[in-house]
């Protein structure tokens, strides 16, 4: 073949490919799955693993790729870097003192030190106000009791506190004064880049909000619930700034020395107690997070997913609603050990003609290259091993890097991998968008294997489901889910758009979505008590009691002593004939009453999965 038949062979391939890609995305109703899909597939051409940031409810599911430990690199540059050598960073540790949460009145001085070049921390002269828990009226006004929460609705505020007046201590710590907590809101270098403009124009022709509208609302809510949080006389405020970080780099593990620089401007020169990525899903990749850490600024939305290590390691900075993988992972083994390994597989097609149903289950672990994510896949198997018996000769994997560039030769060559070695039960620890390949790839190689949620990323969500191959899932997938369901968090009058009516902005995927990104942060705030510091947020935050649960939209979140928010599963399976809440073809149904379960307390035996 001459170099002309050639060019002439790769224009046609291409053509097919994309008339392929074209009749896919026409196939969705969904609008933000068409949005979902296109961006995936203009990522696929363009190399820029950020595209998936600034796509509206997609946003929260990419998952960070960093080694596990403490920060690298050697240390942030910028204004104040030299105060950031050494290993505790530019700032003295914060004193441990009391919370002034829910427990109690708050007493003592200011809470804690600044970072170099932050303000100073005199309190205001005076003793500080006690807080009166579960009495008198609320911020809002709402009569405070044993039981009601902040928000009355709300299954996730934390519980009321009479309306604060008196001494706040004033300044408490970087970024806080009697009147403001400061947070300030990043966007990345990369964020205004062709390709992501590309993107941008695809969005909003599908329908989804653009990114400074989207901030726009943010700030709005974030304003609403300034008000009707008790924050003790003080309301948050926000600051715009453009960072040196790139969150292409800090996605797929690189790029600390900027995301440090930016974590350095954020706290010495803007006095940011907080940091937020609205460009990005309002989430901080994990490099950022370990340079905020040694910064000492809170984050209470960053690096999700990751092992608990690494918050212990980071302690008392860095928080996230999601749960840990360790925690999570403890789930998956549960689920694994006590239903799935000790039966033989049930829900499965055929591999390449050959029935996989009463094979003995063979697990096929998909799971990003990143460490942290290999440290918990490596611990799910050691508990199954060690706890429930399962050989490790019963486990196959294949890692993927998170660089949507890559994506369609590791889906194809991992189908064909998982075809060769007979895997009877492809286990999801990945992002939700790469199943689209995934599954594409294996239904084209005859081979349809049970695939099992861990509940990751809203892999568990209707919407996103609709994207993948629905011949290929068709009475295959089932697992585990994190939230609940898609009814209750889409729900036109639950909890999310009660609040963001109030506060005047509309309600969608996208802004319910935000809503349960911002809540866990004004949770903590109120947690803390009038004496604002990282330490207390700690130390307030273990005080809160359980919130949400199985009526919930999010499912149960409880601290404890970890950093992560959300403590159990549901099971539920996919069925594609039913109608969704959002009324598109195909939607989760839940076995066991939509019951919720905690680490040691699964169910054994077969799960009724299509009872039918």
């Amino acid at each position: 073949m001459d170099d002309t038949d050639a060019a002439q062979t790769r224009k046609a391939r291409r053509a097919h490919s994309a008339r392929q890609e074209a009749e896919t995305i026409a196939a969705l109703q969904d609008p933000i799955g068409r949005m979902a899909l296109r961006a995936a597939y203009h990522a696929r051409r363009y190399s820029v693993l950020y595209v998936l940031g600034v796509v509206g409810l997609v946003a929260l599911l990419l998952m960070p790729t960093v080694g596990v430990g403490s920060p690298q690199g050697t240390g942030p540059t910028g204004a104040a870097g030299a105060a950031g050598a050494g290993s505790t960073g530019g700032a003295p540790a914060p004193s441990a003192g009391p919370a002034g949460g829910p427990a109690g009145a708050a007493t003592g001085g200011a809470g804690g030190g600044t970072a170099a070049g932050g303000p100073a921390t005199g309190a205001s002269a005076g003793p500080v106000g006690a807080v009166q828990v579960g009495s008198g009226l609320t911020r809002s006004g709402v009569p405070c009791r044993p039981g009601v929460h902040q928000l009355a609705y709300s299954q996730y505020a934390p519980p009321c506190v009479a309306k604060f007046t008196g001494n706040n201590g004033g300044a408490t710590y970087n970024g806080v004064t009697a009147t403001t907590i400061n947070v300030a809101l990043r966007t990345c270098s990369d964020a205004q880049g062709a390709n992501a403009a590309a993107v941008y124009a695809e969005a909003e022709a599908a329908g989804a909000e653009p990114p400074d509208k989207a901030e726009a609302h943010d700030k709005q809510l974030i304003a609403y619930l300034s008000q009707v949080f008790e924050l003790y006389g003080r309301h948050v405020v926000t600051q715009d700034y453009n960072g040196q970080g790139n969150c292409t780099n800090e996605s797929i593990g690189t790029g600390q020395s900027a995301a440090c620089a930016d974590a350095d401007y954020a706290v010495n020169t803007l006095h940011a107690f907080s940091d937020l990525n609205p460009y990005n899903g309002r989430y901080e990749s994990e490099p950022f997070a370990q340079c905020a850490a040694r910064y000492h600024m809170y984050l209470g939305f960053a690096q999700l997913y990751f092992p608990e290590s690494e918050y212990q390691a980071e302690h008392p900075y860095i928080w996230a609603p999601t749960p840990s993988c360790t925690l999570g992972g403890a789930e998956e083994a549960e689920f694994i050990g006590k239903q799935m390994a000790p039966n033989p597989a049930k829900w499965a097609g055929t591999d390449g003609g050959v029935p996989l149903n009463g094979l003995q289950r063979k697990f096929a672990v998909f799971t990003p290259t990143n460490p942290g994510y290999q440290e918990c896949a490596d611990t799910v198997q050691k508990i199954d091993e060690q706890q429930y018996g399962v050989s490790s000769k019963r486990f196959d994997r294949y890692n993927y890097p998170l660089d949507i560039s890559q994506w369609p030769q590791d889906a194809q060559a991992a189908a064909t991998q998982f075809a060769a070695d007979q895997d009877t039960t492809v286990v999801l620890a990945c992002d939700p968008l790469i199943p689209t390949f995934l599954m594409r790839d294996a239904d084209n190689q005859q081979y349809h294997p049970e695939w099992m949620l861990i509940g990751v990323a809203l892999t568990d969500q209707d919407n996103l489901a609709q994207l993948w191959d629905q011949n290929e899932i068709k009475g295959h997938l089932f697992g585990l889910s994190q939230l609940g369901s898609y009814a209750k968090f889409q729900d036109p009058n639950g909890e999310a758009a009660t609040t963001l009516k109030a506060a005047g902005v509309p309600v969608d995927q996208g802004t319910i979505l935000g809503y349960y990104e911002l809540l866990p942060l004004f949770v903590q705030l109120q947690a803390a008590g009038p004496i604002l510091t990282p330490a207390n947020i700690a130390a307030g935050t273990r005080s809160l009691p359980r919130l949400g649960g199985s009526t919930a939209a999010d499912g149960t979140w409880y601290y404890g002593n970890t950093h992560t928010a959300i403590i159990d599963s549901r099971e539920i399976y996919w069925d594609e004939s039913k109608t969704s809440p959002d009324g598109k073809q195909g939607t989760y149904v839940e076995i066991y009453g939509g019951q919720r379960f905690e680490v040691g307390h699964y169910p054994a035996g077969a799960p009724p999965f299509y009872p039918s």
